[in-house]
């Protein structure tokens, strides 16, 4: 199993034999002095989103890191297999993929229709001033969520290019997941296909639907009647209940109210939030806020849920199980889901990949018949080979 007091002396060894206090490792990673004490002490580890660059920075491979010792080159190969799977398994427990694709085997080997089609999309964003989140588009400012839009390709004029002539698919219900460092443009993509914010080039077609054509006006009413939205903050009216919270989606489509009650009773039961439906948010745990949130997104079926960072503000435990509900969504509701992450832990729960860096899918990945485990260390290599890259 993973030895995080060992991994913690192997961290604070290789700091030292660079030089570096405890502050100025933290200074380089952008995180607090604290967390770098923690994880010296062996009383927390490194977030997942971390491994990478502090594996760039202490001159060492991911699987050192994991193993907390220098690998002889000799032994690099089967060492770096043993340690990565045994740490990959300890974080995400034993994964039985025929379960996870049981509904793949009752369906026909026909091809699933596209609930998805983004072709060509740029997004140019004229006249940034550099270090703010809202930026003119000409006729109104928009946020632009977690990131910074001046990290994109900048042209003349200030103007940045935060996303750069995308283009891919999402097949009916599949669970896709868009992974990329803070200002890659996932984000910005994301709010482009929720019809937040317009393209400056290109199409995006939601259920045969050119989103790109629907006026101004017209775009809140679309939301509601196509899309479903999971936000890492919830969002929940905080005056309603949990049941109150799930009905209002059903009541804003107009759903009988003789007809609510038994569809939220039925998947409540499945997201195991039965017992909380008279509680309000503030009186619940995180995890359940969050799970509240799926069953509000889902019960309205959705063309497509669009989920922005679900697990950044849940513990691990809380995490795994919302990303096994996600999961549970697909298999058996065929709920279609685009997730915007940089936890690769979330990213194993996905069908496919999608990379993100300077506004371009710079690769995609597919997990097949992969296990979880398989899938997360996939992953983790094509992450390493994206910065290698660089």
């Amino acid at each position: 199993m993973m030895n995080q007091i060992k991994i913690g002396a192997f961290i604070s060894e290789r700091r030292k034999a660079k030089g570096w206090t405890q502050s100025q490792l933290a200074e380089k990673l952008e995180i607090t002095d604290k967390a770098i004490s923690k994880w010296e002490t062996g009383r927390s580890m490194p977030d997942l989103s971390l491994f990478m660059p502090l594996c760039t920075l202490l001159d060492v491979t991911l699987n050192e890191l994991f193993a907390g010792e220098r690998i002889a080159e000799e032994k690099w190969k089967e060492r770096a297999d043993e340690v990565l799977m045994d740490v990959i398994t300890n974080w995400l427990g034993h994964d039985n993929r025929e379960k996870v694709h049981s509904r793949e085997s009752k369906e026909s080997d026909t091809t699933p229709e596209n609930v998805l089609e983004v072709e060509n999309v740029s997004k140019l964003y004229e006249n940034v001033s550099t270090g703010h989140e809202n930026v003119s588009t000409g006729h109104e400012n928009v946020s632009t969520g977690h990131e910074n839009v001046s990290t994109g390709h900048e042209t003349e004029n200030n103007s940045v290019l935060a996303v750069k002539d995308v283009s891919f698919q999402i097949p009916h219900g599949s669970f896709v997941g868009i992974m990329g460092a803070s200002g890659s443009g996932k984000t910005t993509l994301l709010n482009l296909i929720a019809t937040i914010d317009k393209p400056t080039n290109g199409t995006i077609r939601i259920s045969g639907q050119n989103i790109v054509d629907i006026p101004d006006e017209a775009t809140a009413e679309f939301r509601r009647r196509h899309l479903g939205f999971i936000f890492q903050e919830y969002n929940l009216l905080v005056t309603l209940t949990i049941y109150e919270n799930i009905a209002l989606a059903l009541t804003i489509k107009e759903f009988s109210k003789e007809s609510i009650r038994p569809m939220i009773q039925s998947l409540s039961e499945k997201l195991d939030i039965s017992a909380i439906l008279d509680k309000f948010p503030y009186e619940v745990s995180g995890g359940q806020r969050q799970r509240c949130a799926c069953a509000r997104a889902i019960v309205v079926n959705p063309d497509i849920i669009l989920a922005d960072e679900p697990t950044g503000a849940l513990d691990s435990h809380a995490a795994k199980q919302l990303l096994d509900t996600l999961a549970m969504l697909c298999r058996e509701y065929g709920a279609t889901i685009l997730m915007v992450t940089h936890d690769v832990m979330a990213a194993s729960y996905c069908d496919r990949i999608l990379f993100m860096k300077d506004g371009e899918i710079k690769a995609a990945l597919n997990r097949e018949q992969e296990n979880k485990q398989t899938f997360f260390a996939d992953i983790l290599k094509k992450i390493e080979w994206m910065e290698g890259e660089s």
